[in-house]
């Protein structure tokens, strides 16, 4: 008998991965893990990283601690520093929550789990398994941000930047790695097709000692649609499954508003719980 994998991706967005957070915690609440695959894009890594400890206990706290934390600081751009302090929010993060490794270790058994991370120098999508002890940069790598993040993040000496560069959305991926039911947990609703944003002009004006990144930031509507246009018209083998907020989250991606973020959290448990009824 063909064995038909399920496949968990999560998409980034910063601070509206408390959406996914919604979610995922649902999800361990209610003892729901059918996935062998986990692919995780930017914040997606972390939250994917929550759900395989199988722990629930403070997920929300972790997105509130970075909203009030001193981590963003627009006032950098001027000064050449990071915009975002994306290393000092994830190495702060570890030594206060500090995240059970052998959990994940364990919960995956057999299973595999992703991080996508944007190359620089030619701009390809990378996938990186669990399974050493070197994962955190691998993290901090996915979410890598050009303009906000200057601290560069490096793997075997080359600079990453954010997988969702490269591959926003790895629905195709998963399929090509047997996936034949994709679960996706977007932070942006249904109907939503991507548009090039001032940011995207801005990065490929700095960064242009990497001019396939350039050219990446240049394309990316088209690489993020291009990922939409595949799950609205699957392989006939394949089934994909859209857990997107209803309508836009009020949450954005450097959201500080407590209140706000709590809606949105709720807002995932409520998107969670309706999909596991209809099951």
């Amino acid at each position: 008998m063909e064995n038909k994998k399920t496949a968990l991706i999560i998409e980034g967005g910063g601070q509206r991965g408390v959406f996914s957070f919604g979610i995922t915690d649902t999800f361990i609440n209610r003892n729901y893990d059918p996935f062998s695959i986990y692919i995780g894009v930017s914040n997606g890594v972390t939250v994917l990283y929550w759900y395989l400890i199988k722990e629930t206990d403070n997920n929300l706290d972790k997105m509130l601690y970075a909203a009030s934390g001193n981590y963003f600081s627009y006032k950098n751009i001027f000064l050449g520093k990071d915009i975002f302090k994306f290393h000092q929010m994830y190495e702060d993060g570890e030594k206060i929550f500090k995240p059970n490794i052998e959990k994940i270790k364990h919960n995956l058994n057999g299973k595999d789990y992703f991080a996508v991370v944007t190359d620089a120098m030619d701009a390809n999508p990378e996938y990186y398994a669990f399974g050493d002890d070197n994962w955190m940069p691998k993290m901090i790598a996915s979410g890598t941000l050009p303009v906000l993040v200057r601290t560069p993040s490096l793997i075997n000496g080359r600079r990453k930047f954010d997988g969702g560069i490269a591959d926003p959305l790895p629905v195709k991926k998963a399929y090509e790695m047997g996936a034949k039911k994709i679960i996706v947990i977007r932070t942006h609703e249904k109907e939503f097709r991507r548009k090039l944003k001032l940011e995207n002009y801005i990065g490929a004006l700095m960064l242009r000692e990497y001019p396939k990144l350039r050219k990446a930031l240049l394309e990316h509507d088209k690489t993020y649609n291009r990922a939409l246009d595949f799950m609205k018209d699957p392989p006939h083998d394949c089934k994909i499954v859209q857990l997107c907020p209803p309508t836009k989250l009020r949450s954005k991606r450097d959201s500080k508003n407590i209140e706000i973020l709590k809606a949105d959290y709720k807002l995932g448990k409520t998107v969670a719980e309706d999909y596991l009824v209809s099951l």
